[in-house]
């Protein structure tokens, strides 16, 4: 995601004025691990060329560093993509449009074109890049108390809804969601609009962060209750908005890259040794000692 994270977006900004819950980390340093999921999130989403994984990981890492030399106000979430293609995602989260133009601003005064030779290298291990910015809808999430900090995975569904379909699907995605907090209470999720973007439909993304992937074994084997909850009423009429208000529907699951991730100490604190991990260091292997020779009776 090396453009200045998101150049794109302040030159939509621009356009548009004349236009991370804890799901993604806030664009400012706190004073202790915030709560609740962004009212605004950016996604970045990278395809990377076959072969060019590992240097892509290299300097995403070299990018962070550099970031956090110049005292950069962005931070950001990074996963690998385990499901689908090789990509990586990275999510941003800001209060509000305002700051993710302050933020940007900033950083590009303090950085300027520092991050240059990065950016060739970077974009040369790419296939493709898609930004875009997301406004969260609270009506339809039920956000995790936890902070992000200590989740590891993240599912992310992408719903391509069909245009002038919000209120059909919004219903159903509410209803839904109802039925598996019923099933599970413990099931956590956070819904964010596209705002701004490629997408030529109604795009949704629901956000599922989760520690460890038994909880993913543990929601799908609720499947039978969650449907017997749900009621055979409302499980046709969701099978029917989907066949009728969706384009199509996208889920791929997604693992946490500290090297590739740059989080406020407040969110990474509690589990330092994750996210900023010790490099490893090889002890180097010891010259076999020449035999002396043998002394001389």
């Amino acid at each position: 995601m090396i453009q200045l994270r998101l150049r794109k977006c302040l030159v939509w900004i621009g356009v548009a004025a004349t236009s991370l819950t804890a799901i993604a980390a806030r664009a400012q340093k706190q004073q202790s691990a915030p709560f609740g999921p962004a009212p605004i999130l950016v996604t970045v989403q990278e395809t990377i060329q076959p072969g060019q994984e590992a240097l892509h990981a290299r300097l995403e890492a070299d990018y962070a560093v550099a970031m956090n030399a110049a005292q950069a106000k962005q931070y950001y979430l990074g996963m690998d993509e385990i499901s689908g293609s090789a990509q990586s995602m990275f999510l941003s989260g800001y209060s509000s449009l305002q700051e993710m133009a302050d933020v940007h601003d900033n950083d590009a005064t303090v950085i300027g074109d520092k991050l240059d030779h990065l950016e060739t290298e970077h974009n040369a291990t790419l296939l493709g890049t898609d930004t875009s910015i997301w406004r969260l809808r609270p009506d339809l999430s039920n956000p995790s108390p936890e902070s992000l900090g200590s989740m590891r995975f993240m599912e992310l569904i992408h719903i391509h809804a069909k245009l002038g379909h919000d209120a059909e699907v919004s219903s159903v995605l509410r209803k839904v969601g109802d039925a598996w907090v019923q099933t599970d209470p413990n099931f956590h999720y956070s819904v964010y609009q596209q705002i701004f973007g490629n997408a030529k439909d109604n795009s949704i993304l629901i956000i599922i962060p989760v520690k460890s992937l038994d909880a993913i074994d543990k929601h799908q084997s609720l499947v039978p209750q969650y449907l017997k909850n749900m009621g055979e009423e409302l499980h046709k009429h969701m099978l029917e908005v989907r066949s009728t208000d969706y384009n199509s529907v996208e889920s791929n699951l997604y693992v946490f890259a500290p090297s590739m991730s740059r989080l406020p100490e407040s969110w990474t604190k509690d589990d330092a040794d994750f996210w900023n991990p010790k490099p490893v260091t090889t002890v180097p292997a010891s010259k076999p000692t020449s035999a002396k020779p043998a002394s001389p009776r």
